[in-house]
């Protein structure tokens, strides 16, 4: 049986070799961008080599990805997920939720955040993203009311 380190070593290896090579940049330039070689880069790459995390990181930037997002999303979600989503407005806002949300959950909760179950996760996530979807709507329901008001108060009607 893999040991789930392991797993996770050939995991960031994958992500780095799909990012390096969707980055449209050659190998020679993604090392020198991130500060090292060009032998270490391709054994990284092929999962020969333990990568520490801030050369992860520097990788991921010199390919042209948000390196601190794409390697959350990769260990939240998987590298499908960060591949594509990095960088994006959503993106940021989720790792900004990320960062903020288990802090705000247990000052909420208090004394009660014993009382958290794993299988409340994926109901509490949905209710999360359809009251998002909701707030968003309304947002843009009032920002086209106020232009609208704000185009007739100009045109005179």
């Amino acid at each position: 049986m893999d040991h789930p380190c392991h797993d996770l070593h050939l995991r960031i290896a994958r992500l780095l070799e799909r990012a390096v090579s969707d980055s449209g940049k050659s190998q020679s330039e993604i090392a020198r961008l991130a500060g090292i070689k060009r032998d270490t880069l391709h054994r990284s790459m092929s999962g020969r080599r333990l990568v520490p995390l801030v050369e992860v990181v520097r990788i991921l930037d010199a390919a042209g990805l948000s390196g601190v997002q794409t390697l959350l999303f990769m260990l939240l979600t998987g590298e499908d997920f960060a591949l594509t989503r990095s960088g994006t407005a959503a993106a940021e806002f989720l790792c900004e939720l990320f960062r903020r949300a288990p802090t705000e959950i247990l000052e909420q909760l208090g004394e009660n955040a014993e009382e958290l179950r794993p299988r409340w996760a994926h109901g509490t996530a949905k209710l999360l993203a359809r009251t998002l979807a909701q707030h968003i709507a309304d947002l843009n329901r009032r920002g086209d009311a106020i232009g609208e008001r704000y185009a007739n108060s100009l045109s005179g009607t």
